[in-house]
């Protein structure tokens, strides 16, 4: 049996159309066609908006979400949700190696980025100081930025906890 889920990925675009049929999944948007055999599945990434898949040389996104009518996005769950459950059956059957996680936290990379600002604004802070001739000033202000640097990275195995 077949199970299909559709949705439209932009207002512009046709409608695409995965469907899992005979160990394969197959994407069809208008007259293109993907096919991907569920054998060489190498991870399977779900979450509440969408699920990747990753073959050997390619990856496929499908989301829970659709346009409808204007420009508004619109859930499509009613179909996405039975699509999930037997995409996750069908690649533990055909692919039981597969790596099959949620997808990573959403705020894991925002605070990778504000921690990366921090790094770089506490080096920036430490060049301006040693150039105007107030070296202390600057390593009590970047010792401070790296205090915070610190405490945000102590929260990064929080948010990758699953």
């Amino acid at each position: 049996m077949a199970v299909t889920h559709r949705a439209r990925l932009s207002p512009l675009q046709a409608e695409t159309s995965w469907t899992l049929d005979a160990g394969e999944i197959v994407e069809r948007r208008g007259a293109h066609e993907r096919r991907f055999g569920l054998a060489d599945l190498k991870a399977l990434h779900a979450s509440p908006t969408g699920v990747v898949l990753s073959f050997p040389r390619a990856r496929m996104a499908i989301p829970a979400l659709t346009y409808g009518g204007g420009l508004r996005p619109m859930s499509a769950t009613d179909s996405f949700e039975p699509f999930l459950a037997a995409l996750r059956e069908a690649a533990h059957a055909a692919a039981p190696r597969a790596r099959q996680r949620p997808a990573p936290p959403r705020f894991l990379g925002a605070v990778v980025w504000v921690m990366s600002l921090m790094g770089a604004g506490a080096l920036g802070l430490l060049g301006f100081a040693a150039a105007s001739g107030s070296w202390a000033l600057g390593v009590t202000l970047a010792a401070r930025l790296v205090f915070l640097l610190i405490l945000a990275g102590a929260a990064l195995p929080w948010l990758r906890r699953r």
